[in-house]
């Protein structure tokens, strides 16, 4: 599978970089590569500035001009088209906990199933920006963005799409936007390393 980190958010609320701040000590985006870098034929990050990411070892595009500026769904678009066939896992860079054993098993519905995307869901809501994505539906993804459609549920409309319970998995998909979430993951992540000990 490729991986395709979307790091290309204003984070507007958080009110700085969500993908360059560090937790425990390591950078959300590093935390995201590390995890996700040994089960993946390649990394992709898609972000609106380059600059911060040069030195990440990973394959670094920006969305393509028409389309910069759009959005989530523009990053996917941006992937997918690259990556050109196959699976895809998108991971937003503001997941400090996305794991790839929940990503794998994503993959794994989406090839057994052979369906265009598997979508994780909680009682609240969906998570397509952590999720299994077929490369094929690329021009879907264009189609929505060429209607004038910036969501990734009006791609998610136009596609056979799988939506999965993630149950126990809620941490995986589980995103920080405010300085109170910040704080949060840096708990989180203490108890994580207390737990290891």
């Amino acid at each position: 599978m490729i991986t395709i980190i979307l790091a290309g958010g204003k984070s507007s609320r958080m009110g700085q970089n969500k993908a360059l701040m560090p937790i425990v000590g390591v950078r959300v985006i590093d935390r995201i590569i590390a995890e996700f870098r040994p089960v993946s034929e390649k990394v992709i990050v898609i972000a609106n500035d380059a600059e911060p990411y040069q030195n990440l070892n990973v394959l670094l595009l920006e969305d393509a001009p028409s389309y910069k500026g759009q959005g989530p769904l523009a990053g996917i678009y941006t992937g997918l088209y690259t990556a050109e066939e196959g699976p895809c896992l998108v991971v937003a860079c503001d997941m400090p906990f996305a794991s790839a054993k929940l990503g794998c098993q994503l993959i794994d519905i989406l090839e057994k199933n052979d369906r265009d995307a598997v979508i994780p869901t909680d009682p609240e809501r969906i998570h397509p920006l952590f999720a299994a994505y077929n490369a094929r539906i690329a021009e879907a993804a264009k189609a929505a963005l060429e209607d004038g459609k910036r969501s990734v549920k009006s791609m998610l409309d136009r596609i056979d799409a799988e939506y999965v319970d993630v149950g126990e998995g809620i941490k995986d998909v589980w995103n920080m936007n405010t300085s109170q979430d910040y704080i949060k993951a840096a708990e989180m992540a203490k108890g994580c390393e207390e737990n290891d000990v």
